[in-house]
């Protein structure tokens, strides 16, 4: 009897042992991920840092975030929660599959906007949105970066942690792209998630810090009676979509607005647009680390040469990179691009004035000092549409 036991007690560890010796990494992570999948709601603190390509400091942010899963939303696939406050913001983000709200706190005020329709400020294209990304409602794409093979991932087991390397594809200008995604298998929670990349020899940096997590603790009534008691003396306003014109930028036939700025040279020479009257001017609106701006450049370069003896002035104007550190970057950054074209730095307060609400964004001013030609973005065929203005108005 006694040798009965010990040897089923035997053949038990052997088979334990074999059992361990067959669970993977990859197979740990399978079911951590599994698991997180099953729970129907989450809540966690987010301490967030990035250090931008161009900038040498850290900017942190904290928020606050409450999930509940519902499959059939097609929209962002649950209710979500999220607060942040700081010394600038304190506002909510509240989104209930029918509305979605941004609660002012400072001014005790509610915007609430119709999901059907694009929401300024909401959680797409946005950095709030960027700090969701915690793959608790995402998780196909996070099943993507696994099994698809144009990433490159591998799963490292590090004590308690398991680790999710991904390396991205390079891009045209954003090169070593990695993200590293751990998770607690004690707690299987996203616990850390590290992405970095270069750009022309410039690195950034984000970091997602996750804390404070409690699966399947909150319900939908928690969240209404949470959003009906923080908002019970505030104002509620229907968000209003401004008109089209006001999204677009300066039209054919109006008055350009002059402005003063700051050459990019040495001795900080001051420019002034009315000083160029009685010249037809090119103004193209762009920043160091916007890649659509960086593949105008060329194009720019080639009109510049072009048309510089039939007196066309053409400006670069940056109200982005304006600070000491990003002016002293562009400099070497105009030698490697080759910019023939003088570049002008202007306050924010000019883009505001010429509506700018992306980059590049390219003038063409007549010697009237009306817009001829406005143009959003990137075009392969930029240089050619300027021959085309620019030859009906110099005749």
């Amino acid at each position: 009897m006694r040798l009965r036991i010990v040897l089923i007690f035997v053949l038990s560890a052997l088979f334990w042992s074999c059992k361990k010796e067959n669970t993977t990494p990859e197979k740990e992570l399978n079911k951590v991920i599994s698991i997180i999948n099953s729970k129907t709601s989450i809540s966690y603190d987010l301490d967030y840092r990035i250090k931008y390509f161009d900038y040498p400091d850290t900017t942190n942010l904290s928020a606050k975030t409450i999930i509940i899963k519902k499959k059939s939303d097609s929209l962002f696939g649950g209710y979500i929660w999220y607060s942040r406050k700081d010394s600038i913001n304190d506002y909510i983000k509240y989104y209930d599959l029918t509305s979605f709200y941004i609660v002012n706190n400072y001014k005790k005020e509610v915007i609430r906007y119709d999901p059907k329709k694009p929401i300024p400020y909401g959680f797409t294209n946005n950095f709030d949105g960027k700090l969701l990304k915690t793959y608790f409602l995402q998780d196909s794409s996070l099943k993507k970066l696994i099994q698809d093979s144009i990433y490159k991932s591998k799963v490292i087991n590090e004590n308690s942690l398991l680790k999710l390397n991904i390396l991205y594809p390079d891009g045209d200008e954003v090169v070593n792209q990695v993200k590293e995604i751990f998770f607690d298998k004690t707690s299987n929670t996203v616990k850390q998630i590290i992405f970095k990349a270069e750009l022309d020899n410039l690195q950034e940096y984000n970091e997602w810090n996750i804390s404070n997590v409690n699966f399947d603790n909150y319900k939908v009534k928690d969240l209404e009676l949470k959003f009906q008691k923080i908002t019970k003396d505030y104002e509620f306003k229907d968000y209003q979509a401004p008109s089209k014109e006001a999204n677009l930028p300066l039209g054919k036939g109006q008055k350009a607005i002059d402005f003063e700025g700051q050459y990019l040279s040495k001795n900080k020479s001051e420019f002034d647009l009315a000083n160029f009257s009685d010249n037809i001017i090119i103004l193209d609106f762009w920043y160091r680390t916007c890649p659509p701006c960086i593949k105008s450049i060329p194009q720019l370069n080639n009109i510049y040469k072009k048309y510089e003896s039939e007196g066309v002035k053409l400006f670069g104007i940056n109200d982005i990179d304006t600070d000491s550190l990003s002016r002293e970057l562009l400099i070497p950054f105009r030698q490697k691009e080759n910019i023939n074209y003088p570049i002008v730095l202007a306050d924010k307060s000019i883009s505001e004035k010429y509506k700018i609400i992306g980059y590049p964004t390219l003038y063409i001013i007549n010697k009237n000092g009306k817009i001829e030609y406005s143009k959003l973005g990137y075009s392969e065929n930029l240089e050619k549409e300027v021959d085309s203005i620019l030859n009906k108005i110099l005749k």
